[in-house]
């Protein structure tokens, strides 16, 4: 198959990556998938080149580490370029700190939720997010977190699920998780995410479980993400593998 399309994969993170799932499917439909390393210019952040939206088909923003909140000249140029992508209805699939990054472009607010999440959970569906042609796709709604913040639903935007997260005071905060933008998505979970790739974060992340607070114990915490997730990877690569292509063919880029 000729590769016509490009597909820009900004990345905040060296250990976060499209990973395989995702891969293989853009590249199955003819895909150049071109990756923007953010990460490269930390901890300045003060480098940001991307190509012109003209030359872009599809922008996959993943997650990382920093927080939409922060003013890094990489993060502020990123924003502007998100906010063009959306304004001229160039799909965007904005995964973590990717869809806070979306929110924050379309006018809305991210905040510290209070706890932070480390492993599989619950979402709930909205009405809306059921009858959505691509989120529809997850039909088990279960999925891999890692965040210790989340956005507000920007204006104009359908709310797609929603989850609670356990704040370090023992309360629990209802949270947005999913919202679609016209042709775009954002997704506070981690669609791409694989078993392989989740080994990786267990060991470069380590000290991530340390944040969800001292109701929880680290190394118990890491072994039942990896014990869960070996279960349910087939079942979450699979109905996530159809949700990126119904997200390609809503696109129009299949």
């Amino acid at each position: 198959m000729a590769i016509t399309k490009q597909a820009l994969i900004i990345r905040h993170s060296a250990s976060e990556s499209l990973a395989g799932n995702y891969t293989a499917v853009l590249e199955s439909q003819g895909f150049h998938l071109e990756p923007l390393n953010v990460f490269e210019s930390a901890p300045r952040y003060d480098h940001f080149s991307a190509p012109d939206l003209r030359d872009v088909s599809l922008i996959l923003v993943l997650g990382g580490p920093l927080s939409a909140n922060d003013g890094y000249p990489a993060l502020q140029q990123e924003l502007a370029y998100i906010g063009d992508a959306l304004a001229q209805a160039k799909p965007v699939f904005g995964v973590c700190l990717g869809s806070q990054l979306m929110a924050v472009a379309l006018g809305a607010t991210v905040e510290p939720t209070g706890g932070y999440q480390f492993g599989l959970r619950k979402i709930f569906v909205t009405a809306d997010g059921s009858a959505d042609p691509v989120f529809s796709k997850i039909v088990i709604p279960l999925v891999p977190t890692l965040h210790g913040e989340s956005f507000s639903l920007p204006a104009d935007a359908t709310g797609l699920a929603e989850g609670f997260v356990l704040r370090r005071d023992r309360l629990y905060k209802r949270i947005h998780t999913a919202f679609r933008y016209r042709n775009s998505y954002g997704f506070q979970f981690e669609p791409q995410l694989t078993l392989e790739e989740l080994r990786v974060w267990n060991e470069h992340l380590a000290g991530d479980y340390d944040l969800m607070g001292p109701g929880f114990d680290p190394a118990e915490e890491a072994a039942r993400n990896i014990r869960e997730f070996t279960r349910f990877a087939p079942f979450h690569e699979a109905q996530m593998r159809e949700m990126l292509m119904a997200f390609l063919g809503q696109a129009g880029l299949l």
